[in-house]
């Protein structure tokens, strides 16, 4: 049989990275001891008092479908923590229950794109976003950041991007790979760019929580114009260590959330019952497991800048959230092994893992292609053996002389 695709499926990338999962998997499988650094993924476990909730939701039974939007009392939970730390104002019919925050995504760009439509996402970025908007029939506009700033978004370079083809602008703030944290002033300049052009704001919260300084404002909070046009996407996984829970939520303008919940209507129907009625307990937490989890976080992250700075030819900026460091590998391009050469950051992915066993991502996946992701959502012992294989692996390359200078 002649196995046909669709059109749309197949102007998708492969799923990137792939090719290098598979390679850890079978090392895995044979026993070889891996370091992963490229886990997106808190290492913590589920506070206790949430998982008491979702057992004590199986043993009532609360094991039904749900309202496609999700149940009442957890749509309500999520406004009353809008309220209680962002200053936000929903109702419960304003607020969709997901499968994780990346369906809320998905639901949102589906909901609001059209063909040759065009969605500003300043890079780096987390390496679903562009082929989640190509999936609707738009296309990303990327807008590069300043490393050397710190991945610092410049609002005039956004605002250049800007045609009569763009229909919204994608926000991670706190950033995934980046770990930058976009501050009131330049959020307002971005609202008002929105504002002005009348354009969508997706802005995608999941980390907000993991902010190692002062804590940032909701885009949607800062004006009631700018609230108008935000569709605001969280969810419980990174900050409760619910990864595998897959309740993510998404709040914004009336028409979007109904049009969010026809989509859902048609592909997954209402998110897991158990996991929502988990995630009442979680939302309505006053914060303490969030508290000791983002200290860890913080000594972590304090410790592999530190560590990444003194090592021969890497550098990195300075990440002041989530839980991942983006470090610049690029003096080692030319590099001469016994194996072979390193061109890009995938080579330099492979040669960690090949020679020490770290698994480390390469900025390719996140349109950054000078650098590799390092995620610090490990214990600090894992990270000192970490970065100790790694200064190993180093010592063994010699750089290009033109790399030195």
């Amino acid at each position: 049989m002649n196995y046909q695709l669709s059109d749309r499926v197949r102007a998708l990338n492969p799923y990137i990275g792939a090719e290098l999962r598979d390679k850890v998997e079978t090392l895995r499988r044979s026993g070889r001891k891996l370091i992963a650094l490229n886990v997106g993924e808190p290492d913590f476990p589920t506070p206790v008092h949430i998982a008491h909730a979702g057992i004590e939701a199986i043993i009532k039974g609360v094991t039904k479908y749900t309202p496609v939007q999700g149940t009442h009392d957890v749509r309500q939970a999520v406004c009353d923590k809008l309220k209680r730390d962002n200053s936000l104002s929903y109702g419960p019919e304003e607020v969709i229950i997901t499968t994780g925050a990346k369906q809320a995504v998905a639901n949102a760009l589906l909901s609001i794109c059209n063909e040759d439509d065009e969605v500003l996402l300043p890079i780096p970025c987390w390496g679903s976003y562009p082929e989640m908007i190509a999936h609707t029939g738009a296309r990303p506009v990327f807008v590069e950041t300043d490393p050397e700033q710190d991945f610092g978004l410049n609002v005039e370079r956004l605002g250049s991007k800007v045609t009569s083809k763009t229909r919204a602008i994608l926000l991670t703030n706190p950033n995934n790979p980046t770990g930058a944290v976009l501050d009131r002033e330049t959020l307002f300049a971005i609202g008002m760019i929105a504002v002005r052009h009348d354009l969508y704001i997706i802005a995608d919260e999941i980390y907000e929580h993991l902010v190692y300084g002062e804590k940032v404002p909701s885009i949607a909070a800062l004006s009631e114009e700018i609230k108008a046009r935000t569709i605001t996407i969280n969810g419980l996984s990174k900050a409760y260590a619910m990864t595998g829970w897959r309740i993510g939520y998404a709040c914004g303008p009336l028409p979007v959330i109904r049009a969010m919940t026809v989509i859902q209507s048609y592909t997954t129907s209402n998110p897991s019952s158990i996991g929502q009625y988990a995630a009442i307990t979680a939302l309505k937490d006053e914060g303490d497991s969030v508290k000791e989890m983002t200290k860890s976080f913080d000594e972590r992250r304090q410790y592999l800048i530190r560590e990444i700075q003194s090592i021969r030819g890497l550098s990195c900026p300075n990440a002041r959230g989530a839980f991942y460091l983006m470090v610049d590998v690029s003096r080692y391009f030319g590099s001469v092994y016994e194996e072979g050469t390193i061109a890009d950051s995938k080579d330099f992915a492979e040669y960690l893992l090949d020679q020490v066993g770290v698994v480390v991502t390469p900025g390719d996946m996140f349109q950054a292609p000078r650098f590799i992701r390092l995620s610090y959502a490990t214990s600090l012992a894992q990270l000192q053996e970490a970065v100790a294989l790694i200064r190993a692996a180093l010592s063994l390359l010699k750089m290009r002389e033109e790399n030195l200078k």
